[in-house]
Protein backbone atom coordinates (compact mmCIF):
# COMPACT_ATOMS: atom_id res chain seq x y z
CA UNK A 1 0.00 0.00 0.00
CA UNK A 2 2.97 2.11 1.29
CA UNK A 3 4.42 1.85 -2.44
CA UNK A 4 1.42 2.45 -4.24
CA UNK A 5 1.19 5.91 -2.33
CA UNK A 6 4.45 6.82 -3.17
CA UNK A 7 4.02 6.07 -6.69
CA UNK A 8 1.24 7.78 -7.53
CA UNK A 9 2.86 10.85 -5.51
CA UNK A 10 5.90 10.06 -7.87
CA UNK A 11 3.66 10.13 -10.99
CA UNK A 12 2.21 13.32 -10.03
CA UNK A 13 5.01 15.32 -9.04
CA UNK A 14 6.24 14.05 -12.63
CA UNK A 15 3.50 15.55 -14.11
CA UNK A 16 4.16 18.63 -12.38
CA UNK A 17 7.47 19.48 -13.45
CA UNK A 18 5.65 18.38 -17.35
CA UNK A 19 4.03 20.90 -17.54
CA UNK A 20 6.38 23.70 -15.95
CA UNK A 21 9.13 23.08 -18.13
CA UNK A 22 6.46 23.13 -21.39
CA UNK A 23 5.46 27.20 -19.91
CA UNK A 24 6.69 29.47 -22.25
CA UNK A 25 8.28 32.82 -20.68
CA UNK A 26 7.32 36.17 -21.99
CA UNK A 27 10.15 37.50 -22.86
CA UNK A 28 8.99 41.66 -22.50
CA UNK A 29 11.06 43.95 -20.85
CA UNK A 30 9.54 44.72 -17.16
CA UNK A 31 10.24 48.45 -15.73
CA UNK A 32 11.45 48.85 -12.24
CA UNK A 33 7.98 49.88 -11.66
CA UNK A 34 6.16 46.64 -12.44
CA UNK A 35 4.75 47.64 -15.99
CA UNK A 36 5.98 45.80 -19.18
CA UNK A 37 7.44 48.46 -21.39
CA UNK A 38 5.73 48.97 -24.49
CA UNK A 39 7.21 47.90 -28.05
CA UNK A 40 7.70 50.93 -30.28
CA UNK A 41 5.25 50.89 -33.53
CA UNK A 42 6.78 49.40 -36.58
CA UNK A 43 6.18 47.49 -39.61
CA UNK A 44 7.88 45.29 -42.37
CA UNK A 45 9.09 47.35 -44.81
CA UNK A 46 11.55 49.69 -41.22
CA UNK A 47 11.75 46.31 -40.33
CA UNK A 48 13.73 45.13 -43.51
CA UNK A 49 15.22 47.96 -43.68
CA UNK A 50 16.72 48.07 -40.25
CA UNK A 51 17.78 44.71 -40.78
CA UNK A 52 19.41 45.50 -44.46
CA UNK A 53 21.72 48.53 -42.54
CA UNK A 54 22.92 45.87 -40.18
CA UNK A 55 23.51 43.30 -42.46
CA UNK A 56 25.78 45.73 -44.29
CA UNK A 57 27.42 47.03 -41.66
CA UNK A 58 28.55 43.73 -41.05
CA UNK A 59 29.83 43.22 -44.45
CA UNK A 60 31.51 46.36 -44.22
CA UNK A 61 33.38 45.08 -40.93
CA UNK A 62 34.08 41.55 -42.57
CA UNK A 63 35.72 43.63 -45.79
CA UNK A 64 37.97 45.94 -43.78
CA UNK A 65 39.17 42.18 -41.98
CA UNK A 66 39.20 40.95 -45.37
CA UNK A 67 41.14 43.82 -46.86
CA UNK A 68 43.71 43.68 -43.53
CA UNK A 69 43.89 39.82 -44.09
CA UNK A 70 45.16 40.71 -47.97
CA UNK A 71 47.84 43.30 -47.18
CA UNK A 72 49.36 41.15 -44.66
CA UNK A 73 49.19 38.08 -47.35
CA UNK A 74 50.54 40.08 -49.75
CA UNK A 75 53.59 41.11 -47.65
CA UNK A 76 54.19 37.22 -46.61
CA UNK A 77 54.16 36.62 -50.01
CA UNK A 78 56.81 39.53 -50.49
CA UNK A 79 59.07 37.75 -48.07
CA UNK A 80 58.43 34.19 -49.51
CA UNK A 81 59.54 35.51 -52.72
CA UNK A 82 62.92 36.72 -51.25
CA UNK A 83 63.53 33.64 -49.48
CA UNK A 84 62.56 31.62 -52.56
CA UNK A 85 64.75 32.98 -54.51
CA UNK A 86 68.22 32.93 -52.05
CA UNK A 87 67.02 29.36 -51.52
CA UNK A 88 67.23 28.94 -55.52
CA UNK A 89 70.10 30.15 -55.76
CA UNK A 90 71.95 28.92 -52.86
CA UNK A 91 70.59 25.32 -54.11
CA UNK A 92 72.73 26.42 -57.85
CA UNK A 93 76.23 27.13 -55.96
CA UNK A 94 75.41 23.64 -54.25
CA UNK A 95 74.34 21.69 -56.98
CA UNK A 96 77.45 23.33 -59.19
CA UNK A 97 79.78 22.33 -55.84
CA UNK A 98 78.84 19.15 -55.66
CA UNK A 99 78.85 18.31 -59.52
CA UNK A 100 82.45 20.04 -59.51
CA UNK A 101 83.11 17.84 -56.49
CA UNK A 102 82.03 14.63 -58.15
CA UNK A 103 83.97 15.59 -61.42
CA UNK A 104 87.04 15.82 -59.40
CA UNK A 105 86.89 12.30 -58.08
CA UNK A 106 85.93 10.64 -61.62
CA UNK A 107 89.25 12.25 -62.69
CA UNK A 108 90.93 11.53 -59.63
CA UNK A 109 90.26 7.88 -60.67
CA UNK A 110 90.14 7.65 -64.00
CA UNK A 111 93.39 6.14 -65.41
CA UNK A 112 93.71 7.97 -68.64
CA UNK A 113 91.61 11.42 -67.32
CA UNK A 114 90.43 13.54 -70.26
CA UNK A 115 90.81 17.52 -71.24
CA UNK A 116 88.07 18.09 -68.86
CA UNK A 117 90.16 16.66 -65.81
CA UNK A 118 93.02 19.08 -66.65
CA UNK A 119 92.26 21.29 -63.42
CA UNK A 120 92.60 18.44 -61.01
CA UNK A 121 95.04 16.25 -62.42
CA UNK A 122 98.73 16.88 -62.87
CA UNK A 123 100.47 15.76 -66.11
CA UNK A 124 103.51 13.71 -65.78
Amino acid sequence: MKILIIAIMCLSMSDLRAQTETQVLNSETINVDGYVKEKPATDGELESLQTEIKKQKEETVLNNQKAKSYQELSKSVEKLSETTEEYLLEKKAAQAEIANYNLKVKCLNAETPGPECDKFVRRR
